[in-house]
């Protein structure tokens, strides 16, 4: 009979996508909405790839209505060089430019699409336990009633889109790989921020972190990332430790000299994080519950959006091969930004930037000139991320292929 009912917990890009995909496909699908959480969330920044994810959802127009156009990313580097990557330029088969999104309108216009699509919502948290018989994880209580009363029975399959909640992988007791990185994220929303490229979202190193800088409509997000032991040093809460920041470090100092926060602050961590099983009998995981990677090059709602759209055709499939398959890709697809973002941390990310400043004439050079300004920066536009050639490009550019004048400098 296949997957008929689906029960979807969490409203995220990546539940509510999910949703939608299902729910067009003709599934009965419920999503489990606990509401619309004020303030900021993590995710404000779109690659290029997105785009098309958008058009195919139905929403890109309204999305640009109330976005800022990103056409491009600059990094800074501690001593002011400033690199920067052209969506236009580097683009081939995605359109050459992204957006910076305002999360809570961007998140209703997803939750919106998905009921207009034809997904039942319901407003409440889902009650979910383990059943003591068989191991899976079934929904019980009022979840369970209302649940029934919605898809006309008990769910077929349940998907965990509850981001960092992770509530399958805690209920289960799913095991997880962990990153490198021990970080905070203390972010807020500033008035008087310069932005020198309009619309360029903007990645300064300092010296013991990095700073990005996301222009939106009226104003600039601005989040500092740092190891966790360094914020915690500096103040009783996320506020005291964010001004402290922003006083003490020189380039900091210069950046919100003249600016203004305009919203409280937040703190995120747990970054570098991906559960090893994402798949099992009658439930999945997709989205940040799946694995989030890193901030840095603004990655996560497009892995977000990819993934529920890989993970509505496996359930569409609804055969246990196919669910592995998507366990498996997107596995891959997390590993590539984790390479990715691992060449950013020590430095080769600026040093492989720099290879494209000056086309030499002939030699291996002209060859890796060649390669970094058409391959490389595609891996990081999210154009070419699911693996294919620029993918293998930049692992081997990365680790054998700079000269030694492009020596890489540590973060």
């Amino acid at each position: 009979m296949g997957i008929r009912r689906v029960a979807i917990v969490g409203d995220g890009p990546a539940g509510c996508a999910l949703a939608t995909h299902l729910a067009r496909r003709g599934l009965r699908v419920a999503l489990f909405s606990r509401g619309r959480p004020g303030g900021l969330v993590v995710g404000e920044s779109l690659v290029p790839a997105a785009v098309p994810l958008l058009r195919e959802l139905g929403v890109e127009d309204e999305v640009r209505s109330y976005s800022q156009r990103k056409p491009g990313a600059t990094f800074v580097v501690r001593d002011g060089d400033a690199l920067g990557i052209d969506f236009a330029e580097a683009c081939a088969k995605v359109p050459g430019y992204a957006y910076n999104v305002p999360r809570a309108r961007f998140d209703d216009t997803l939750l919106a699409v998905c009921r207009e699509s034809g997904a039942e919502i319901l407003d409440a948290a889902a009650g979910v336990e383990r059943d003591g018989a068989t191991g899976r994880p079934v929904l019980v209580g009022e979840s369970r009633e209302q649940l029934a009363a919605s898809l006309g029975g008990p769910p077929d399959f349940l998907v965990d889109a509850t981001g960092r909640h992770r509530l399958l992988a805690r209920l289960l007791d799913l095991p997880a790989s962990v990153g490198p990185r021990r970080d905070d994220a203390l972010f807020a929303h500033f008035e008087g921020i310069p932005v020198e490229e309009p619309g360029h979202v903007y990645s300064d190193r300092l010296e013991r972190g990095w700073c990005w800088r996301i222009p939106l409509p009226g104003v600039v997000s601005m989040g500092v990332v740092l190891p966790r032991e360094v914020t915690r040093a500096l103040g009783p809460d996320r506020e005291a430790q964010l001004d402290a920041l922003c006083r003490s470090d020189p380039y900091l100092a210069k950046l919100t000299g003249g600016a203004r926060r305009v919203s409280q602050v937040l703190r995120y961590t747990n970054y570098q994080l991906t559960t090893r099983r994402a798949v099992g009998e009658g439930w999945a995981l997709v989205g940040d519950a799946f694995g989030f990677v890193d901030p840095i090059f603004s990655s996560g709602v497009y892995l977000a959006l990819q993934g529920a759209r890989d993970l509505a055709d496996a359930i569409t499939r609804g055969r246990p091969r196919d669910l592995r398959r998507y366990d498996a890709r997107h596995r891959d697809h997390l590993v590539t930004w984790q390479r990715a973002v691992d060449t950013y941390y020590d430095g080769r990310f600026f040093a492989l930037l720099r290879l494209r400043g000056k086309r030499p004439e002939r030699g291996p050079r002209r060859w890796l000139h060649h390669h970094v300004s058409r391959h490389v920066t595609r891996v990081f536009t999210g154009e070419s991320s699911r693996g294919g050639y620029s993918a293998r490009v930049l692992d081997l550019i990365a680790e054998r292929g700079l000269p030694r004048d492009q020596e890489p400098r540590v973060l």
